[in-house]
């Protein structure tokens, strides 16, 4: 078996590339339930955003396609959001202030405060959220919940949601680009480059090792010489290591 199995991938490529329509199903979706409350808490838009992206680069998939669903997907999710916060959030906070420990933090001060604060800051709030993981999964509900102007949310979250899937867009494609070369390259050196990464990372190791037994006390040289004989095995498999790896490399 190979160090990077080439043949494996081709097929998985091939298999993709016979069913693009379901793909293109599957980013959309993804990107929609990446912000809908509750799948936002399970569902990871990143995972999609980037595998859509990877599968363009490849030519598996069609970049403008890709990201017409993605795009749609995350601002058609956003929306979804702010219209169930819109429709829903408000009798959800008043069942919940009366519940034992979750009433102390949801309750209808803090809702007029939250109301405050998207009439003062929202469209800045929903902007910045979209662009910072974890808040873009709840603020689009929150922002319908303390009812911020809808016309201010669709204006304000929909460049933001093209940005932030953009950013992934853009990575992923990039190396979805290069995954052939960077394949290839494994294949020939792969495991040159991990007896070198092994053997530097052992070296580290040992040498830490050695520095942190030696400033503990004052050491004599005798001691110092049995330090070395005691790890001169070990600092010949590192050696070795290093070695085949450049061999290979050359």
């Amino acid at each position: 078996m190979s160090f990077a199995d080439l043949t494996s991938f081709d097929q998985a490529v091939t298999f993709l590339q016979q069913h693009q329509q379901t793909a293109y199903i599957i980013l959309f979706f993804g990107a929609l339930l990446e912000t809908v409350i509750p799948f936002s808490l399970i569902v990871l838009g990143e995972v999609f955003f980037l595998s859509g992206a990877v599968l363009a680069g490849l030519g598996v998939l069609d970049i403008w396609v890709v990201m017409l669903v993605l795009f749609s997907g995350g601002i058609l999710g956003d929306n979804l959001s702010y219209w169930l916060g819109y429709r829903y959030g408000n009798g959800l906070f008043d069942r919940l202030q009366h519940w034992p420990l979750i009433g102390r933090m949801i309750h209808q001060e803090n809702y007029e405060k939250g109301v405050a604060f998207f009439e003062k800051r929202g469209a800045s709030a929903v902007f910045i959220a979209r662009l910072s993981g974890p808040l873009s999964w709840i603020t689009p509900a929150l922002a319908g919940i303390f009812r911020l102007n809808y016309g201010t949310f669709v204006r304000f979250n929909t460049p933001a949601v093209i940005i932030g899937i953009s950013q992934f867009i853009i990575l992923g494609y990039f190396f979805g680009s290069y995954i052939r070369p960077i394949l290839n390259w494994a294949h020939q050196y792969g495991l040159a480059v991990a007896l070198i990464v092994v053997g530097l990372i052992a070296a580290i190791f040992l040498l830490h090792r050695f520095l942190d037994w030696r400033k503990r006390v004052e050491r004599t040289r005798e001691e110092i010489v049995q330090f070395i004989l005691h790890h001169f095995g070990f600092s010949l498999v590192i050696i070795a290591c290093v070695f085949v790896g450049l061999l290979i490399l050359i």
